[in-house]
């Protein structure tokens, strides 16, 4: 965040940050940018699905540039903001937008390093490794299939869920059906749109961008 800040105020520009959270995201996004010159965050947040120690860590800070909104509805529903700011190209544009989700390719990217660190630790590459990932959006564990697609030698990936199961059951059954969002005591699992997982879609599709926007598209 820092270096970012450096590297806005060298080039004499401002960029607004807007993240989506269901409470981790959000905290730490808050301690990262804060009370930053060139920077202003925008953090949506589900209103009565987060712990209050989420809540307090995003909206205590005092900060000036920092800006915590509280969304009646799910992540899901914050989510789904931020992509219609990112989709009004003069919008996105106008306000210099940028994200710390993981729709975000750079968040992957820097999550594929501590497969291979972790990885690493257990012995590879002379043996292979398996992951449990606690999961909701599908970005960490999307970013340890990319460290697989990389030749890391993982063995398995595994989904850990609550009872927001959406991703366990689509993979069951091969329906993406969504459902209710029920409040969970872990906030972070509690979604139904996983974004990550339209970028495991697309690799199984072979890489094409227009049956994937039509399954998308259909849910």
């Amino acid at each position: 965040s820092r270096l970012m800040d450096h590297v806005l105020a060298k080039r004499a520009q401002r960029t607004t940050i807007v993240v989506a959270t269901s409470g981790d995201t959000g905290g730490a996004a808050v301690e990262a940018f804060a009370n930053l010159d060139n920077v202003d965050l925008v953090v949506l947040f589900p209103n009565g699905r987060i712990s209050e120690v989420q809540r307090r860590m995003m909206t205590t800070t005092g900060a000036a540039n920092v800006h915590a909104l509280a969304i009646e509805g799910t992540f899901d529903d914050c989510q789904a903001l931020v992509k219609e700011m990112f989709n009004n190209h003069r919008f996105r544009d106008a306000v210099a937008l940028s994200g710390v989700n993981s729709i975000n390719w750079a968040r992957i990217v820097a999550q594929v390093v501590y497969y291979f660190t972790s990885a690493v630790a257990l012995g590879s590459p002379a043996r292979t490794v398996d992951f449990t990932v606690p999961t909701g959006n599908f970005g960490d564990i999307f970013a340890g299939y990319v460290a697989k697609r990389m030749g890391l030698p993982i063995r398995w990936l595994r989904i850990a869920a609550n009872v927001n199961d959406i991703l366990p059951r689509t993979l069951k059954t091969g329906n993406y059906e969504v459902r209710e969002v029920h409040a969970t005591a872990s906030p972070s699992m509690d979604i139904q749109v996983s974004s990550n997982f339209e970028r495991l879609l697309f690799e199984a599709s072979g890489r094409d961008a227009d049956q994937v926007r039509r399954l998308m598209a259909s849910l």
